[in-house]
Parts: C-alpha cells; sequence; structure tokens
C-alpha cells in the first residue's frame, strides 16, 4: 500500500544527510510514537532543513514506509544469508529462528517501528506480515512436496505459527537484561523441539 513515495540520495553528501534522517525518524517514531512525531521534530533533531527533508520525502509517511521497507529487506536479507548451503528445512527454520533473534538484539526498535504500522494503517500492518507469508508459503510448498513438511495443515496458518514464534521468542530474548549465545542457543532449540514433536502427549 504505497500512498506516497521516497527518493534515495544520489551522492556521498546526500546519503550521510539522508541517513541522519533516516536514523532520527526512526528513534523518535520508536519513542514518541508516529502521530506524535512530527517533520518538524525529525529535522529539529537531526539538524536539516526542511527543505532538505522533502528533497527525500512525500512527507512523514514516506519516511515511515522506507523505515519499514528497510526493515522488511533486511530482516529477509539476515535470513536468507544465515541459511546459505541448508537443505533441510528443519535446519533452515532453526538457523532462520537464530537470525531473526541475532537481529532483533541488534536492533531492538525494529519492534516498535515496526508494530506501529497498526496505529498508523491497518492496511500497511495487514500488507507488512501478508507478504512474509505469502514468501513463506512459496518456500514451505517444495518441503509439503520433498516431504519434510506435513501436508495435512494449511501452510499460511503454519506461516503465522512460525512467524508468531520468531516475533514472541524474539521478545523473550529482549526482555532478558543480559543474554548469552548459549542462552539464546537454548531458546531455539526449545522452540525448534516444539515444531519437531508438538506439544501434546
Amino acid at each position: 500500500m504505497k500512498q506516497t513515495s521516497y527518493r534515495l540520495p544520489k551522492t556521498k553528501v546526500g546519503e550521510k544527510t539522508f541517513n541522519k534522517i533516516i536514523k532520527t525518524g526512526k528513534k523518535l517514531f520508536a519513542k514518541n510514537g508516529y502521530h506524535s512525531t512530527s517533520i518538524n521534530d525529525i529535522i529539529a533533531k537531526a539538524k536539516v532543513a526542511a527543505g532538505t527533508f522533502y528533497i527525500y520525502f512525500d512527507n512523514k509517511l514516506a519516511l515511515y514506509l522506507y523505515l519499514l521497507d528497510e526493515y522488511r529487506e533486511s530482516i529477509r536479507h539476515a535470513s536468507s544469508s544465515a541459511i546459505v548451503g541448508l537443505t533441510k528445512r528443519e535446519d533452515i527454520e532453526r538457523t532462520g529462528l537464530k537470525a531473526f533473534i541475532e537481529y532483533v538484539k541488534k536492533d531492538p526498535l525494529a519492534y516498535k517501528v515496526i508494530w506501529e504500522s497498526l496505529f498508523v494503517n491497518e492496511e500497511i500492518f495487514k500488507e507488512y506480515y501478508q507478504t512474509f507469508s505469502k514468501s513463506y508459503v512459496y518456500h514451505l510448498k517444495k518441503f509439503v512436496e520433498l516431504g519434510e513438511v506435513r501436508d495435512d495443515i494449511d501452510l499460511e496458518t503454519v506461516s503465522y505459527v512460525l512467524m508468531g514464534i520468531s516475533n514472541f521468542v524474539g521478545l523473550q530474548i529482549l526482555f532478558r537484561d543480559v543474554v548469552t549465545e548459549s542462552e539464546v542457543d537454548f531458546v531455539v532449540n526449545e522452540a525448534m523441539k516444539l515444531l519437531k514433536n508438538g506439544l501434546f502427549k
């Protein structure tokens, strides 16, 4: 759902300014929310002129949509980079889950910025997760055909279950003040135990 647009910088100087706006917008949206953050707030904090902001963004929504697109692509990249060379679906899920947890550990603002989309425009929120779901379903179908994933459950539902696990196990980790790699591995293994063996006896 693109109601507006943004334009990427063409020079090194422009890239520096663009990144200042992006970083400032991300922090303010996460701290104050989309509706309580104004363009004036962003340009004042980023120390750029109002005219400079409009070189790159039509309006505040354009900046927010850029951030959302950036998160979607960078999360995908983190996951796809981590699973390169893996062929078993169980290994892909395990490694992808850990990659997502490591991603949000490095950028905990991701949750606040992404979930803020529910209050910006519900259609944006839906599109964000529906896009991930469609990609999940596409890849899961291959593993149903290979016999690695059950063929008697709805793959769209499975995709949302898997996203739910990633999101909330990620929160489980973020709620802790200090987390070691072994603790992350333990949580990932517990989640995978559930996926592999089920919950009920």
